[in-house]
Order: structure tokens, then C-alpha cells, then sequence
């Protein structure tokens, strides 16, 4: 029997077209604007793969190929063998778009911590939001 984690969903209404938020989101140099929890600078490292000065230190990201469906997903690679899976989709809401992020609980990883994380996520999604109002709502 497999083990599943704990999850919570933070998700955003944002009122700016689905399509616009999605070009934004989907180029990582747009990360540092509004990702606190993530990146303070960010730079390509080829293969897809990017460096981030974050938090922790130094850490290489990598970042979902644009795509048609809303799906951008980022992995932020701590060490080869820890990689921490981001899942983070935008769906057209009306004619504005919901952001939804998927935090997991990680091994070793206390209540307090999920909880922390799971406020600075929703800190940084309403950074988002309202930049994303400043640049884009008419």
C-alpha cells in the first residue's frame, strides 16, 4: 500500500483573462517579481533548468514547457535526491482565471512548518494577484 501526503490547495481569483496570466506565469523570469517564498534572482542554466537564489541558498529549478492547458508546475531541486514537486495549474474563472497551488507535506516536515508554508504561498499568490491586476486589468 503506497503513503500519500498531506496536501492543502491555495488557490487565487484573479480578474485578468486566463491566457494573459498564463504568459506571464510561464516565463520564469517573472518568478523573483512575485515569489518571494521561491526566488529573489533567477538565472538560465540551459536544459531547461534554472538557477535560483532562494531562501535556502542557491537551488536550480526547473519549469514546465509552455503549454495549452494552464499547467505550470516548477521542480526545485534541493539535492539529486531531493526534488520538491510544485504543481501549480491556472483555469480560466468567467473572464478572469483561478491560480491553484498544490502544497504537500513533506517527510519530516512538522504541522507548523506545512501551516508557515502554506501561509507565505498564499502571501506570495496575492502578491501575484495584484500584480498581475496593476499590469494587465483595464
Amino acid at each position: 500500500m503506497s503513503k500519500t501526503k498531506n496536501t492543502k490547495h491555495i488557490s487565487v481569483t484573479i480578474p485578468v483573462a486566463q491566457k494573459v496570466a498564463y504568459e506571464y506565469l510561464s516565463e520564469p523570469k517573472n518568478f523573483p517579481e512575485w515569489a518571494s517564498g521561491l526566488c529573489k534572482s533567477i538565472s538560465p542554466l540551459g536544459n531547461g533548468e534554472w538557477s535560483i537564489d532562494s531562501p535556502m541558498g542557491l537551488l536550480t529549478a526547473k519549469f514546465t514547457d509552455k503549454n495549452p492547458y494552464g499547467v505550470l508546475d516548477h521542480y526545485v531541486i534541493f539535492s539529486p535526491e531531493n526534488i520538491s514537486y510544485n504543481p501549480l495549474r491556472i483555469i480560466e474563472n468567467g473572464e478572469g482565471s483561478e491560480l491553484i497551488f498544490t502544497l504537500f507535506q513533506t517527510e519530516g516536515m512538522t504541522p507548523e512548518k506545512f501551516e508557515e508554508d502554506s501561509d507565505w504561498i498564499k502571501k506570495d499568490l496575492e502578491e501575484l494577484k495584484g500584480i498581475l491586476i496593476n499590469k494587465f486589468a483595464h
